[in-house]
């Protein structure tokens, strides 16, 4: 096709230096460009909070409803301003729904995804701003991944499965370094690490079984808790890592009836107390760090109890019910201040 009149081919060369001079582009090669990660928007479904020993904040939200799932995991450096979208450090979206995480340090997260992904994320400062990128993700799990736990030294993660299986995993290396595959006989609903050794945990399963684990054994797995008719949602260890023995070897169950029963490892006959918490299947079970006889309580409801288990009773501490939706983290900022979130998409402050 013939050029128009009066119009040379040099005049059509658009990317040239002089013509992005004369349209004042910066040409510069010292220019810096922020790889900016943060969704446009929090997902309705806000699935766990944690918090570290800064009072940092790390929210995970999915999206449950279309035809797609996905997440995005969020983070704040006050928790105050959780979940807005503008006052966020850092945010990065993830192609799954996403159950759980935690802190593995100030700087690195480890979460779980409905995919069966596990991911490790770290958080950087640019010169141009935060990022949050992915270290590593792992496609090991065949299922869901339905709760992710760090272990007592910092040193390893344990995450369980819909797939019934759990995994420990390495937090230098970010590699599985144990697999307990078929673990329960039905899906992973809680894992909860030894206050003060590594190699001891607890899980619980849609199976109706609690487990605890000796990873020094050869056959590291003992049932110490089963009811097929009330089945067990979460369980956790109670205690602290300086806490004596004898509280170290007792343990909660949050079952589907809203119960929550008080067991001893050392003696497996009976249950020690039982208390009604809520009347709907519990969910999460958080004890407080500092104040270890204090436990935040949610399910299936939009309400958040706190239970002081003290001489071997469980008494009613505090409760709340200002969420619209079910309650889905609770995490302890402090010994007096928890946090929560749930499906209404608020994240709520609570002075006990």
């Amino acid at each position: 096709m013939a050029h128009p009149p009066g119009r040379e081919d040099a005049d059509m060369d658009v990317n040239s230096p002089e013509q992005a001079s004369d349209m004042d582009v910066a040409t510069s090669p010292d220019m810096e460009h922020r790889l900016d990660t943060t969704p446009c928007q929090v997902d309705k479904h806000l699935d766990f909070v944690t918090i570290n020993k800064n009072g940092h904040l790390l929210l995970g939200s999915s999206s449950l409803t279309g035809r797609y799932w996905g997440g995005s995991i969020w983070y704040y450096d006050d928790v105050a301003l959780a979940p807005n979208v503008e006052k966020c450090v850092v945010g990065y979206e993830v192609g799954s729904g996403v159950a759980d995480g935690v802190f593995l340090d100030d700087k690195t997260i480890l979460i779980g995804q409905d995919c069966g992904s596990v991911e490790f994320l770290s958080i950087t400062v640019e010169s141009s701003g935060p990022l949050m990128t992915s270290m590593c993700r792992v496609d090991d799990h065949l299922d869901a991944v339905t709760c992710v736990k760090v272990t007592c030294s910092g040193k390893t993660a344990l995450t369980g499965s819909s797939d019934m299986s759990i995994r420990m995993w390495d937090c230098q290396t970010s590699t599985a370094v144990r697999l307990l595959s078929l673990a329960h006989s039905q899906q992973i609903t809680g894992v909860s690490a030894h206050p003060s050794n590594e190699q001891l945990f607890l899980s619980s399963g849609m199976d109706g079984n609690v487990l605890l684990w000796d990873l020094r054994c050869q056959k590291p797995a003992s049932c110490i808790y089963r009811d097929w008719d009330d089945k067990p949602e979460c369980v956790t260890w109670l205690g602290n890592a300086d806490s004596g023995s004898a509280f170290g070897d007792q343990f909660l169950v949050g079952l589907q009836s809203g119960t929550v029963a008080l067991r001893n490892t050392k003696n497996l006959n009976c249950s020690i107390y039982s208390f009604q918490a809520l009347n709907r299947p519990l969910y999460r079970l958080a004890v407080n760090p500092t104040r270890p006889t204090l436990v935040a309580v949610c399910g299936n409801d939009t309400k958040v109890l706190v239970v002081d288990i003290t001489n071997e009773v469980i008494d009613l501490k505090y409760e709340d019910d200002r969420h619209d939706d079910f309650v889905r983290g609770v995490s302890w900022r402090d010994s007096e201040c928890l946090v929560t979130c749930g499906w209404d998409k608020q994240v709520l402050i609570h002075c006990i």
